[in-house]
């Protein structure tokens, strides 16, 4: 134990003993199982009673299991399934799990096995060196917030508490509440808050009379729409615009709802948020108002859409009688909206429910839609329980009274008209498909200035002993400086003074993926942990590895380094620069001016510098090409397994008539296929064929292709994978990032190479648009990502079918998905997926990305990839300021060692607490580690690019292990801070002396050269004492420092051949 300690210590990972009496769940216990046995046997057991997930078996166990001695014998000695337990329970459902014991290690453990699922929550009701009561009062707090049942007199009990009339002091102004806007448009209101909930805001256009109305519609201030939903979408009813709009006769003459037209159903965006706008124009020589309404998303990027048209009128005419009409029955308010009554005339959902009864139920599959609303009006406000009273009409449609419970009126609708909408029909509000885009290449303005290239190293990425190493990119790049075998030796020639600023490396096609991609893992890994490399940037070359325009990729296994290293440049931001070539030889003032133009990715084709946008594709509606999916021969769905497979699989054969699928997986434990998916399959009429397959082995995937029929031949592929969970770069292996490139870029290069000589109709790769965007702990997804989409553009470039379909991050994790909670994109649902997958077939574009943009997130700008900055109106991107510009180094000054102590540790606190989500930095303590806060390999990159923006120090992804705690960090900061005063005060002869004596330290190793050197040397030296020679007191060192730069500079020039460095 000693010794696995020590070992473990020094890789820099913590360990703790645990304080057990016995080795329990281990070899060790097989010595006392007889003895436990018939202690057992002696025991009585009763039956549970509520369900258990039995640690021995990772699922909920039968009653009678704990009832058994052996199952206790096998309980003490095998492994504990904990994980599998976790899992089975969120399969079943489960979302909020409580630990019930001593500290909250459970809770890490759970956390860590649904690390990746947002929609769960976990909670300890005990923590280690905390007092039991408060936390313990916590937890219940936390449960009573999730909507949990408290038996709060029980907790109270025995104690002096009791209920209060709140508030019994002085507030002190701090909100601990999330903030719920009113639905009005304005954050305050004042003499145009109409005080209705949908109307918002009233504003009188200028010089038209004309009305503006506008206001948010939100689920936690519109909860009710939730309600009311079609295949999850929540909808705004038309009957809440009735409601509004007969409201707005407190704004005008015009007291009836004259008609009102619904074009299409307000299904609100996923989120339930969005921005509601009616326009009522002025009235016309009768006192008719025309009115239109319209709604978007609530993000200012998305166009309007035009809902519902009518117009409003004098009320001149009187209300119907009520002969002849059908007594529908009593509708209530429910009591948790009665609060909400008083801020409507009606509350539409009062009115919603009444208008349900009267329509009566849909045939199957459809929703009953009132379509068009004539004659309404509102006589008493305020009812929370009204009678439904129709009288049919022709034929759909029916004249509608509500009567209050003394029988007066308190709606009136002269005709309403509906009729039967398919579920299918309630698409997202803004009435648009999921946007696709293409990546387009748009000349660096302005272009980068040439600057001078000073301060750069050139590493070699070629493996010495590999033949083809010498091959591809020699002589691409002819910038003069220092030239390393690997980062290590260059971190040497730091360590002794090199002057290195940007460190180039170039990569050639080495005919293998995963050995390319191999090599540029280890070596940016070597950078980034290098702390001597911590202040240079990272200049990467390729060829071939990005199409411009109509170019297909010579080399999608640099494309896969363009992948990696796109994810790489979100954890190191600023420090990445990628650029590819055609092949020319690359000015060395281009490079320099690449570096200093703060763009990270550009494309150098015929002397020009392009960078890559993300540019919206216009769809093609009319589907007037040949269906690629032909009834009579084999389609290929790979990755089987996966949900995204699911749904295309069911999609193909639902809806393009596939009647042959050939589903492949690698599974081979029995899992899968589902019986489930099999079925429906079969139902809808398709023979399905499903086989576990390493399809990332030629031999087995030629086999299983081979063994298709002839007289239904394979006409298309479809290529999906399971993609990894979020991992930082600095924890990814190279064994790891083989094994997700052996599933997803293996097994693509083999179904091309298998099938380039067959006549398919389709070749599609679905993958993450984490290859395009980029995104921190993506680097695997990332790299497989954009290794297929350069596959895609080669196959396109050869004349041969291909579509790369990258998609974003799905709603039920699907196997494109990424959590990408540092992206600004939202989830994905499956209409959107196939919606996609039908549109980029549609296109004769071979790649593109299908995502749902977060408009507020990318205005926000923070972090924003420069991909995306085309997509947003907002001020230009600036690179961030180097050190000492706004950083706490210069705040410091004048400040006693101890307020400078305090003023870094509050600012790591700070930033530890907004990483973590806590509301103030005093739920941070500053001598508790890392890990004990919470943090884990990516919210550490997370803390470090934060710490890193405010104090311009870089530092190294392993921040957690080398100073593991806040207290820790704030001490390696000063000291940092401390080396960037002193080196700011040298001297710039100092400064030159140095870049010198590590020129010296590159001497050729001819003798005569450098006997040379040293004459001249010499000579200078010579000089110098020469012309100091009226300061003979002082010592070497202070005849240099005394000297003027402008001498230093002119004896270089002069005894050193006029260096232009």
């Amino acid at each position: 134990m000693d010794e696995v300690v020590r070992v473990w210590g020094e890789k820099g990972v913590r360990t703790r003993r645990l304080a057990v009496s016995h080795a329990f769940h281990s070899p060790h216990m097989e010595g006392v199982l007889g003895e436990f046995r018939r202690v057992l046997e002696g025991v009585e057991f009763g039956a549970p009673g509520i369900p258990v997930v039995s640690n021995v078996t990772g699922v909920v166990a039968d009653a009678s299991e704990f009832g058994s001695a052996e199952y206790w014998v096998r309980h003490v000695r095998e492994a504990v399934r904990f994980y599998d337990g976790v899992v089975h329970l969120r399969e079943q459902g489960v979302t909020r799990f409580v630990e019930l014991g001593p500290d909250a290690t459970l809770t890490a453990l759970t956390q860590q096995a649904l690390d990746d699922d947002h929609d769960v929550s976990v909670l300890p009701t005990l923590r280690r060196d905390q007092p039991e009561t408060d936390t313990l009062a916590k937890a219940l707090g936390t449960l009573h917030t999730w909507g949990l049942r408290v038996d709060w007199p029980t907790w109270f009990a025995g104690t002096e508490a009791r209920p209060v009339t709140l508030p019994t002091y002085a507030f002190q102004r701090e909100r601990y509440w999330m903030r719920a806007d009113d639905g009005g448009a304005a954050t305050t209101a004042g003499p145009n808050d109409t005080g209705h909930p949908l109307l918002g805001h009233r504003t009188a256009v200028a010089h038209t009379g004309d009305l503006l109305f506008t206001a948010r519609v939100l689920p936690d201030t519109h909860d009710w729409t939730a309600d009311h939903a079609v295949l999850d979408a929540p909808v705004l009813p038309s009957s809440a615009l009735v409601e509004a709009l007969t409201r707005m006769a407190d704004h005008g003459d015009a007291g009836t709802l004259r008609h009102l037209t619904v074009h299409r159903p307000l299904v609100l965006p996923g989120d339930g948020a969005a921005q509601l706008q009616i326009v009522v124009h002025a009235e016309d020589d009768s006192g008719r108002r025309p009115l239109s309404v319209h709604l978007r998303p609530d993000d200012a990027e998305s166009p309007w859409t035009l809902h519902a048209e009518g117009e409003l009128a004098p009320d001149d005419r009187p209300s119907a009688a009520g002969r002849g009409f059908d007594d529908r029955g009593e509708v209530r308010l429910p009591d948790d909206l009665l609060p909400d009554a008083a801020r409507y005339g009606l509350h539409p959902v009062l009115l919603e429910e009444s208008v349900r009864d009267a329509l009566g139920p849909a045939p199957a599959g459809s929703t009953r839609f009132a379509e068009r609303w004539e004659g309404v009006r509102v006589h008493t406000t305020g009812a929370t329980v009204v009678r439904v009273l129709t009288e049919p009409g022709e034929a759909d449609s029916l004249s509608l009274r509500l009567l209050d419970t003394t029988g007066q009126p308190v709606l009136t609708v002269d005709r309403l008209t509906f009729r039967d909408v398919p579920d299918d029909r309630f698409v997202p509000s803004d009435g648009r498909a999921l946007p696709l885009y293409t990546m387009a290449w748009q000349p660096l303005t302005p272009p980068p200035s040439t600057a001078s290239p000073e301060g750069w190293a050139v590493v070699d990425s070629q493996d010495p002993k590999d033949p083809q190493g010498t091959e591809g990119m020699e002589g691409t790049a002819s910038i003069d400086a220092l030239r390393f075998p690997d980062v290590p030796a260059l971190a040497a020639a730091m360590r002794d003074g090199a002057p290195v600023r940007h460190l180039l490396v170039e990569f050639a096609e080495t005919g293998s993926t995963r050995r390319l991609i191999g090599q540029a893992l280890t070596l940016v890994q070597e950078w980034l942990a290098e702390p001597l490399l911590a202040d240079t940037r990272l200049v990467v070359l390729t060829r071939g590895a990005v199409a411009v325009d109509a170019e297909g990729v010579d080399d999608p296994e640099a494309a896969a380094v363009w992948g990696l290293l796109r994810s790489a440049q979100t954890e190191a931001p600023e420090r990445i620069v990628l650029l590819d070539t055609d092949g020319a030889p690359v000015p060395d003032t281009v490079l320099a001016g690449l570096a200093a133009s703060g763009e990270p990715q550009a494309a150098l084709r015929s002397g020009t510098l392009l960078v890559p946008r993300l540019e919206r594709v216009e769809q093609d509606t009319e589907d007037t090409a040949p269906s690629p999916w032909a009834s009579h021969g084999t389609v290929l769905v790979t990755g089987a397994g996966g949900a995204l497979a699911d749904v295309i699989a069911r999609h193909l054969v639902a809806e393009h008539g596939v009647r042959h699928l050939l589903l492949l997986d690698d599974r081979a434990d029995g899992t899968w296929p589902g019986p489930e998916l099999l079925a429906d399959l079969h139902a809808s009429g398709a023979d399905v064929t499903a086989l576990a397959c390493d399809t990332a082995d030629h031999a087995a995937l030629r086999a299983a292709l081979t063994a298709i029929p002839e007289h239904r031949p394979l006409t298309a592929v479809v290529h999906t994978a399971a993609l990894p969970d979020e991992i930082a770069l600095s924890e990814l292996t190279p064994g790891r990032l083989q094994s997700m490139l052996r599933s997803t870029a293996d097994t693509a290069w083999q179904l091309h190479e298998l099938t380039r000589e067959l006549d398919l109709s389709a070749f599609v790769l679905c993958t993450s648009g984490a290859g395009a965007i980029g995104g921190a702990g993506r680097a695997g997804d990332s790299a497989t990502a954009a290794y297929l989409d350069g596959l895609a553009r080669h196959r396109t470039a050869l004349g041969l079918p291909a579509t790369s379909l990258a998609l974003g991050p799905w709603d039920q994790a699907a196997s494109t998905g990424s959590p990408s909670t540092r992206l600004p994109l939202r989830e994905l649902t499956a209409r959107d997926g196939t919606d996609a997958f039908d549109a980029a077939l549609r296109s004769d574009r071979p790649a593109l990305v299908a995502v749902r943009l977060d408009g507020a997130a990318l205005r926000a700008g923070a972090g924003l990839p420069a991909v995306l900055s085309s997509l947003v109106r907002t001020p230009g991107r600036a690179r961030a300021a180097g050190a000492g510009s706004g950083t706490p180094a210069l705040s410091l000054a004048g400040l006693t060692v101890q307020e400078r102590h305090q003023t870094v540790l509050d600012l790591v606190r700070a930033e530890s607490a907004a990483v973590l989500g806590h509301a103030d930095a005093g739920a941070v303590a500053a001598d508790r580690a890392f890990q004990e806060l919470g943090f884990d390999s990516m919210t550490v990159v997370e803390l470090r690019n934060r710490i890193t923006a405010r104090t311009g120090i870089a530092l190294s992804a392993t921040l957690a292990f080398d100073h593991p705690s806040p207290a820790a960090l704030t001490e390696y900061l000063l000291a940092q801070l401390a080396s960037e005063h002193e080196a700011a005060s040298l001297s710039p002869v100092d400064g030159e002396l140095r870049r010198l004596e590590a020129l010296l330290r590159q001497a050729p190793e001819d003798a005569a050269e450098r006997h040379d050197i040293v004459v001249r040397l010499q000579t200078l030296l010579s000089r110098l004492t020469e012309a100091d020679e009226e300061r003979p007191s002082a010592d070497l060192t202070g005849r240099i420092e005394a000297a003027s730069a402008e001498e230093i500079f002119a004896l270089i020039d002069d005894q050193l051949g006029g260096s232009t460095d």
